[in-house]
């Protein structure tokens, strides 16, 4: 017997962290996480982000102590605003989750099932290395230094910032109370970053893999040794039954992609827009800054990082433009020819219809694909060159 599958099981993992980082908050939930979630949030992110601010406008105006102030300012805008997008987007979200679950989306056949099974793989080990890879990179930051000064008496530096703000006898007295606060607070961000980035990317997976099921759909619209035995008239309405079905279900897919965008739009704006900014900064951090083979590793982290958070999405979106697309291929597959004139009228409105490739775009200025992500990296090369032709300048 076919078991049933349902698609938000696999953003089951991302809910369970949205929940334990305060940022999944409803009216029905209790007034105990409501206060958690309003201190957590307060503590982690107001007060964290106000800090970081205030040590932006403190911190001496030297290149090498400047860009790396910057990168984590600019990093931190784009998790306010996906975590913004967690807690004011939550209703459009449950719409999301609602359209996944029904019975067009899961899988009525083997190989629907099949289709859906394995891009729910693809999902949770997506989710896996993201988690191991950021953790990892996590450790390397806050536990890495910890290592270094209890075995070679190195001294110890903040994990984010220095809070310039501050005189030396404030940061000394309170040193270890900084440090755990930072971790802290960049654990939780790097929670954030996980959980998020991967539900944005699993949700245009899902709209993926739906276009493919409907491929699929479609390219089986044959009819079987059974059915051209049957009688014409019943034939004909088996026929448009099964196309109707089909149509249902490409009308809830654009329902979906529609949800989707309403979701994605501002947070997509804001960080292909900062991430561009950031890698920018980097690779002119690379040039301009003369300092040790520390900070040199944190910055080619930091802009590996940063270019995987727009690739991701930009490959997802252009694999959702290409599917949308093939379903004028398979249509005109199906089998189309022999079939009743409703039959034929009802496919020729599904061709004109999906003659419009499915876009989710960034604001509506950009759309999510690899043109874009392309032309952000020709843009951030091209400002690398200009700066490293007016140093070599300089130096000449």
């Amino acid at each position: 017997m076919m078991t049933l599958v349902y698609q938000t099981d696999i953003f089951k993992p991302n809910v369970f962290f949205w929940k334990m980082f305060g940022i999944w908050a409803d009216r029905k939930s209790s007034k105990t996480y409501k206060y958690y979630s309003f201190v957590f949030l307060f503590i982690t992110l107001i007060m964290y982000n106000s800090l970081l601010a205030i040590n932006l406008l403190y911190t001496p105006l030297k290149i090498e102590l400047l860009i790396r102030e910057v990168i984590f300012c600019f990093t931190e805008i784009t998790v306010t605003t996906k975590v913004l997008m967690i807690l004011f987007k939550r209703n459009k979200i449950l719409d999301a989750f609602d359209l996944l679950n029904k019975n067009e989306f899961r899988g009525n056949s083997e190989e629907s099932s099949a289709i859906i099974q394995k891009n729910n793989s693809a999902y949770k080990t997506y989710w896996k290395l993201y988690a191991i890879l950021s953790n990892f990179a996590y450790s390397s930051q806050v536990l890495g230094p910890l290592i270094v000064k209890l075995i070679w008496k190195t001294k110890l530096e903040l994990p984010i910032c220095n809070y310039y703000f501050l005189n030396e006898e404030l940061r000394h007295d309170f040193f270890s109370g900084w440090y755990i606060y930072q971790s802290f607070g960049m654990y939780g961000h790097m929670m954030y970053n996980v959980n998020i980035d991967t539900f944005i990317s699993g949700l245009l997976m899902m709209a993926v893999t739906q276009l493919k099921i409907i491929q699929t759909k479609l390219l089986s619209l044959k009819l079987n040794p059974r059915e051209r035995k049957m009688d014409r008239g019943l034939m004909n309405i088996t026929e448009v039954l099964k196309l109707n079905e089909i149509l249902k279900h490409y009308e809830l897919v654009l329902k979906y992609c529609s949800t989707v965008q309403s979701i994605l739009d501002v947070a997509m704006f804001v960080q292909f827009g900062v991430a561009s900014a950031i890698i920018c900064v980097a690779m002119c951090g690379l040039i301009m800054v003369r300092s040790s083979t520390e900070t040199l590793l944190f910055m080619v982290t930091y802009l590996f990082a940063m270019t995987l958070q727009i690739f991701v999405p930009a490959w997802m979106g252009t694999q959702l433009h290409f599917q949308s697309q093939e379903l004028v291929f398979a249509a005109y597959n199906s089998e189309w020819i022999p079939r009743c004139q409703s039959f034929k009228r009802s496919i020729i409105i599904f061709v004109e219809r999906a003659k419009i490739p499915i876009t989710i775009t960034g604001l509506k200025m950009f759309p999510l694909s690899l043109a874009t992500f392309t032309s952000i990296m020709k843009t951030a090369y091209s400002f690398f060159t200009l700066i490293r032709n007016m140093q070599t300048l300089q130096e000449e």
